[in-house]
């Protein structure tokens, strides 16, 4: 090199000289192409689709806008200049929807980007060789949304949203309606179940008053032959079973509620049938001056019906019609029949129904506004009692105001044949027996007791036997004292608890109860009685003025002989007192050997399996009275038989099972232990097997109804 700054070279041709700075090379134009683009690692040509989308129908050299599918969201664009000389030195910028500008590496061509979101994206490239710069080359790259990710997806789930939320709305609204409608029902429930409950309590409490109203009345009409007096007696009872005929019909409302009214149908002559009710209200119509017809197009016409129920509903709508129809007016019931239906029409020309209130009459408690001051306003439960029973006899009941606007009608439409009925509801040829059977003893039964006892069963003179009384109404209670201590010795106490304690004591021959009583009540003292061993012979009768079945049959399943509801006729308690007696008194002589004299006949002593397991128990038992660890397991592995045989076999030999023969042989020789008075309370304790004290005294308290120290004070007296 030359000071000058020439350069010089060698070279077979000679010397070569250039001044550097003089040198100027050529200015080249930078025309940035995309020469290729790939989707998804996809080389794109013209007319390829991409998820139903065509991506360029173009070459992509010649293409500026792309489209893409939502798969293929992941793509490289490769860029050039068309310029092959030093390559390396040329460097890509770029920049997205006028985002900043981003910058590859030099010589770096290609543009990758991936799993991009749908949308648009404009490109802005630019390629630059040192201090050359190229004009900005724009693409556009369209990636579509998933058909569920749409423009018009996004729409319908807007609409769908928006109909949700309606749906939504109006469901809350209708919740809260109906919510509203439930609790207006629940309320109309309740409302219609207290009422219930409170005519049943009054019910109850009404029961015990009648029995002291019917039963002396009775007698009265029995003993007094005044024809007069007799008039009065006539009218005091008729007026006594109407007030019984509103309990009973409430009793029924309340079966059919709880789905306990148990249809039992039969077949009968209908006709008939309504001219026996005919006749009784004949002489009612015509002491009200009212005209009272029947007209039927049969002399027989066979229907399955419940006699006892299809008479309340014939009664109800004819009580009705003779309530609200004037003197000097008409009744008129009608019977007419086709070949499946039979329909009863009852039809008056006294008061209308008004109009609005047309679908209510059938509705529990309703009672019209217009006659809550009128004398004849009733207790709103009979027609609901007489539509219930009709539908339960597969029937349907109307009313409709006459067109003359005079009185209405009541018709009652039946089903004929028995094809409808279930198997359950009808009644076979023998109940059908015992039913006429029973009809004529409850005839005798009704008959005016005459003073020929002869035929009732008789208890032995000998001794008179001792009835407790346990009532705690203290009029019904000496009212029953006073009728039957006139035949036996009579015990009265006003409460369970009482009764028990002396019962236990004293033993009776038959214990009267009644069942609500303060203290104990009667179901209470009945299953006590019948689960101690000492007791457990008794008859026991229970009197109460809840006559619903499950009531009854809660205190028969308690081991109650008789079960009789208020008011009760006073003859046919003595009567039922009589028979328990009577069979009491047989069993005793047949046990006793009374009944054969066996006492007379020479015994040849062999033992029975039987008696031979009872001795080996009872040696078991005393060998070990004293032993606390004494249990049914020690002796059944004693006796040989397994516990479960141990405790069937005991139940049937002594009516108690292992453990409670255990302890109340162990009580009653405390006793004997207690009556010498040569012992302390706690040395009879510990010599009977008791090892706590409390317990000791609990037991023999329920079994003997005093403490151990008031037994041992009493029987030392002794």
């Amino acid at each position: 090199m030359k000071p000058n700054g020439e350069i010089v070279f060698g070279g077979i041709g000679g010397l070569s000289l250039f001044q550097p700075d003089k040198i100027k090379g050529r200015k080249k134009k930078l025309d940035i192409q995309l020469i290729s683009l790939y989707a998804s690692n996809r080389l794109v040509s013209a007319g390829m689709e991409s998820g139903g989308y065509i991506i360029t129908e173009k070459p992509v050299i010649e293409s500026n806008t792309f489209h893409l599918g939502p798969m293929d969201n992941s793509f490289t664009m490769v860029l050039s200049t068309l310029s092959f000389a030093n390559p390396e030195r040329i460097t890509f910028s770029y920049r997205m929807n006028d985002e900043d500008w981003e910058r590859l590496e030099p010589g770096d061509n290609r543009l990758s980007l991936s799993h991009m979101p749908p949308g648009t994206y404009h490109f802005e490239v630019q390629a630059s060789d040192g201090g050359t710069k190229s004009d900005i080359r724009e693409f556009t790259i369209v990636i579509h949304p998933a058909w569920y990710q749409s423009a018009w997806a996004k729409t319908f789930y807007l609409l769908l949203a928006l109909a949700a939320i309606i749906w939504i709305f109006i469901a809350q609204r209708r919740k809260a309606q109906d919510k509203l409608r439930l609790q207006e029902h629940i309320h109309s429930e309740e409302l219609s179940e207290a009422k219930i409950r409170f005519f049943m309590n009054i019910s109850h409490e009404i029961r015990t008053p009648m029995t002291l109203i019917i039963s002396p009345l009775l007698s009265l009409m029995n003993s007094d032959k005044d024809a007069k007096r007799q008039a009065i007696y006539e009218v005091i009872k008729r007026n006594a079973e109407r007030i019984l005929h509103l309990i009973n019909q409430m009793m029924d409302l309340r079966k059919i509620e709880k789905g306990k009214m148990q249809m039992r149908m039969q077949e009968t002559n209908l006709i008939g049938f309504l001219n026996d009710l005919y006749s009784l209200f004949q002489l009612q119509a015509k002491a009200k001056g009212i005209k009272l017809n029947f007209h039927h197009d049969s002399e027989q016409l066979p229907v399955w019906i419940d006699l006892d129920n299809f008479d309340k509903v014939v009664v109800n709508i004819l009580s009705n019609a003779l309530k609200f129809t004037p003197s000097g007016g008409e009744i008129t019931m009608s019977v007419t029949h086709d070949e499946q239906h039979v329909q009863l029409s009852i039809k008056d020309n006294g008061e209308a129904i008004p109009a609005d209130k047309m679908d209510k009459i059938f509705e529990r408690f309703f009672q019209s506004t217009e006659s809550i001051n009128n004398r004849k306003m009733g207790t709103g439960i009979g027609l609901d009692l007489t539509h219930s029973l009709v539908e339960l006899h597969h029937g349907t009941i109307t009313a409709r105001n006459n067109e003359d606007g005079k009185g209405c009608e009541f018709i009652v439409t039946l089903p004929l044949g028995n094809a409808h009925l279930k198997p359950e509801e009808i009644i076979t040829p023998e109940e059908q027996e015992a039913r006429k059977t029973n009809s004529t003893a409850e005839l005798v039964d009704e008959q005016p007791d005459t003073g020929n006892d002869q035929a009732s069963p008789r208890v032995s003179t000998t001794g008179n036997p001792r009835i407790v009384i346990v009532e705690d109404d203290e009029e019904i209670r000496h009212y029953l004292a006073t009728e039957l201590g006139k035949i036996y010795r009579v015990t009265e106490y006003d409460n369970g608890a009482d009764a028990l304690m002396n019962i236990l004591k004293q033993t009776p021959d038959l214990v009267i109860s009644d069942v609500v009583m303060p203290k104990m009540d009667g179901v209470t003292l009945c299953t006590k009685l019948k689960t101690h061993v000492g007791t457990n012979h008794l008859p026991v009768i229970l009197l109460t003025g809840r006559g619903e079945e499950e009531n009854q049959l809660e205190g028969l399943e308690t081991g109650a002989d008789a079960y009789i509801v208020k008011p009760f006729s006073l003859d046919i308690l003595k009567r039922t007192i009589a028979n328990l007696l009577f069979a009491r008194q047989v069993l005793r002589n047949k046990y006793s050997g009374q009944e054969e004299q066996a006492d007379k006949v020479t015994h040849i002593d062999v033992k029975s399996p039987d008696e031979k397991l009872l001795e080996k128990v009872m040696e078991v038992i005393n060998k070990n009275l004293d032993n606390a660890e004494l249990n049914v397991d020690t002796i059944a592995e004693a006796v040989g038989i397994s516990r479960g045989h141990l405790y069937r076999r005991m139940k049937q030999l002594t009516n108690q099972s292992p453990h409670d023969l255990i302890r109340n042989i162990r009580l009653k020789q405390a006793a004997n232990l207690l009556s010498t008075g040569n012992h302390s309370i706690a040395e009879v304790m510990y010599a009977c097997g008791f090892s706590n004290a409390a317990s000791f005294s609990t037991m023999f308290k329920n079994f003997y109804g005093m403490s151990p120290r008031e037994y041992m004070r009493e029987h030392s007296k002794e």
